[in-house]
């Protein structure tokens, strides 16, 4: 059977989670393409100090992955690229992996390279990308107010979100353009939708991509749970999120997947669509049995649309 090539968009724990079930997967070729705006934490300070892109999510991408290549028993590379420093000054509050990307980042001429040495040292088989080489940030406008860097549009997220924008505009790496050119299959998201899920989207040149690869299958993956619960102006979020999606002009036909629990009462404005059993775990994670089963569906249809 002909391979298949699957790209996941995001950031965040989502896309991890994702990336570790998908890459048990035979017959399939997994790149993730992740999120670099977070300006929070330890990869936030780094921004500042090393004028880096965020290696945060990358970072939890690769141990997730890498706990995956072994065994799920994490590694002691992985174990490493996880710890964290407590009590030491001003190390206190960093990660090794963070620490190490921005090392490693000084001997490479690309943070597109960097990712890739990092891979090959945790022996990670998939593939994994920086949305851009470049330094930006997240920037949301929500009536008159503006709100910089990701950590202020998350805060400020469900006051409803009128634009979004990458500031200063930054392009995608030719890695990321080209994986997406021959990918098969496009998942987006789960995670924060607007900080998590859109980052790589307000590139115009992956939009442009995207639209243009004529046999990709874009699916959206919907949270478990409404993002922003009662206190968010839309009547339907999964609806909503679409049409964001269609704004920042993304002309392809998305197919959401959507947990049964989730279905609303203008569930049919979200066509085409898959409702699934998809509970969640006590992280508000999507359960991983059921989750890998619904996924291997999706993947396997595909695969079998390919082959006709």
């Amino acid at each position: 059977m002909t391979d298949i090539n699957v790209t996941c968009i995001g950031g965040g724990h989502g896309l991890g989670h994702l990336l570790e079930i998908i890459n048990d997967f035979d017959s399939v070729n997994l790149t993730g393409i992740v999120s670099t705006t977070d300006n929070g934490g330890s990869t936030g300070r780094l921004r500042e100090s090393c004028d880096t892109i965020s290696w945060g999510d990358i970072r939890y991408c690769l141990s997730k992955l890498s706990k995956s290549a072994s065994a799920k028993e994490p590694s002691t590379k992985s174990l490493l690229f996880e710890y964290r420093f407590d009590n030491v000054g001003d190390l206190s509050g960093h990660s090794l992996g963070n620490l190490m990307f921005c090392a490693v980042d000084s001997l490479c001429i690309r943070p597109t390279e960097t990712v890739q040495v990092m891979r090959e040292y945790l022996g990670i088989k998939a593939n994994i990308l920086p949305m851009s080489d470049a330094v930006t940030q997240l920037v949301s406008y929500s009536g008159e107010q503006c709100h910089v860097g990701e950590v202020e549009v998350d805060d400020h997220a469900s006051q409803g979100i009128n634009k979004l924008v990458l500031t200063p505009a930054v392009k995608p790496s030719e890695e990321v353009l080209n994986t997406l050119k021959n990918s098969d299959v496009l998942f987006i998201g789960p995670g924060s939708f607007f900080t998590s899920s859109l980052p790589c989207l307000l590139m115009e040149a992956v939009i442009d991509v995207i639209n243009h690869n004529s046999k990709l299958k874009v699916y959206f993956i919907t949270n478990v749970e409404d993002e922003f619960g009662s206190d968010y102006s839309q009547h339907d979020e999964i609806h909503y999120q679409l049409e964001f999606m269609k704004d920042l002009g993304l002309t392809k036909t998305v197919h959401s997947l959507i947990p049964c629990h989730r279905v609303s009462a203008s569930i049919e404005l979200c066509k085409p669509y898959t409702i699934a059993k998809l509970p969640g775990d006590n992280g508000g994670r999507h359960l991983q049995p059921f989750y890998r089963d619904q996924l291997f569906e999706l993947i396997q249809r595909e695969e079998l649309n390919n082959i006709n």
